[in-house]
């Protein structure tokens, strides 16, 4: 059967690829969790145009931040999250909270390694071939 992906799917394919799944697959697992779409001609164009104007999109912020990179590590960032006596996170922070202490998209950096401990971090920004670090300070609250 022929979908469209609507998210990533590791094995299958990325946001917006037209893919052929079995059968059983699409309609038992991928479909009903709203992760695909049957594809016909129009499902795949519409899909089409949006990859495209996605692609602009992150285009335009990769631009951005590659022009306030210097600033962006230059700085020390900082944030508090729940711990214990010995330092250890109650819940580690993800790329996703990273990002939002950054003021950036996740997808920009590059370690998918979790933080799961209070002090000083080095994360590693990577925007098409550049790579830069930035200083971050995990603070117990």
């Amino acid at each position: 059967m022929k979908i469209v992906l609507l998210k990533d799917i590791h094995g299958i394919g990325k946001k917006y690829d037209a893919v052929t799944v079995a059968d059983g697959f699409a309609l038992n697992n991928i479909i009903p969790k709203n992760y695909a779409e049957y594809a016909n001609d129009s499902v795949v164009l519409k899909y089409a145009k949006l990859k495209e104007a996605e692609g602009e999109n992150r285009k335009m912020k990769e631009e951005e931040v590659i022009k306030n990179l210097d600033e962006i590590t230059s700085k020390t960032y900082s944030i508090t999250a729940k711990a214990n006596e010995q330092g250890h996170l109650f819940a580690a922070l993800h790329k996703e909270q990273l990002a939002d202490a950054l003021h950036i998209d996740s997808h920009f950096i590059a370690s998918d390694k979790n933080i799961k401990e209070v002090g000083d971090h080095e994360i590693t920004l990577k925007v098409r071939d550049i790579e830069k670090v930035v200083k971050l300070s995990v603070v117990a609250e």
